[in-house]
């Protein structure tokens, strides 16, 4: 379904943030894509949904296809129409507004009101919380029925594709394992997931395949299952060395490379 050849992104005509990124996302499939703050996942979520532009960044190489078409430059809200809608990275709900509110705004794209009403009844069935406070201001809502509501919202859209940008940031646990089966509903209901994450336990435990990416390159890529058993992602990503738990800030960034290039 969605395809990512060879992309390289520019900031300010200066910064390259990514150098030759490719992977795939399939239909029916709920793929990860891993790596520490900086690592450049953000800016692959906003080539793939066509926000580089606000924030002044620029395709300079590679091409990005949905459903078999060339969408590298296509504007945002096309690629919308197409069926690609992001969860962005801190919720970003419209904080004065209501569920209601909230979700009559993502759903602008869609003109039948029957479909309307279909995807809004999805949306209460997935979270019985936001159908109790479906008439509760936004931004007085706790941060996991926050990002409950910002999934929905994407979901008013129908989409074929979902981009999920940190959706356990600052989550507690049982929030997160509860956001982790709320994923695997989505998709198994028909909805391909891009799964953007640092919480690589939770991501890999319910993805298909996953991607590593860092400085802006993907370094690894494979099986969820392979990638859990690999070293590397034990060490890196699951905080695990030698039988203990260990910090990832203590391991030195040429050392990953080294490892990881060689």
């Amino acid at each position: 379904m969605l395809e990512v050849s060879n992309l390289e992104v520019v900031y300010n005509d200066v910064v390259l943030v990514l150098r030759g990124v490719s992977l795939e996302a399939p239909q029916g499939q709920i793929v990860a894509l891993l790596g520490a703050n900086g690592a450049g996942k953000t800016t692959t979520a906003r080539a793939i949904t066509g926000l580089l532009d606000v924030h002044e960044g620029d395709i300079t190489k590679g091409v990005i296809r949905f459903d078999g078409k060339d969408i590298t430059h296509t504007l945002p809200s096309d690629r919308v129409r197409m069926g690609i809608s992001q969860v962005m990275e801190g919720r970003r709900i419209f904080a004065e507004l209501t569920v209601d509110e909230n979700l009559a705004a993502g759903a602008y794209i869609n003109r039948d009101r029957s479909s309307t009403r279909e995807a809004r009844n999805r949306v209460m069935t997935l979270f019985p919380a936001l159908a109790e406070r479906r008439n509760q201001v936004a931004g007085y809502m706790s941060g996991g029925e926050q990002q409950m509501l910002a999934i929905g919202r994407a979901l008013m859209q129908s989409p074929k594709l979902m981009i999920l940008d940190e959706p356990s940031l600052g989550l507690a646990p049982l929030l997160v394992q509860r956001i982790a089966e709320i994923i695997v509903e989505i998709n198994r209901q028909g909805t391909a997931v891009l799964l953007i994450e640092q919480n690589a336990h939770m991501a890999l435990s319910i993805a298909n395949r996953g991607y590593v990416m860092e400085n802006g390159k993907m370094v690894m890529d494979g099986a969820a299952e392979r990638l859990q058993d690999d070293e590397d992602v034990q060490e890196f990503y699951l905080g695990l060395h030698a039988g203990q738990r260990r910090s990832f800030r203590d391991v030195k960034h040429y050392k990953r490379r080294k490892r990881w290039l060689s």
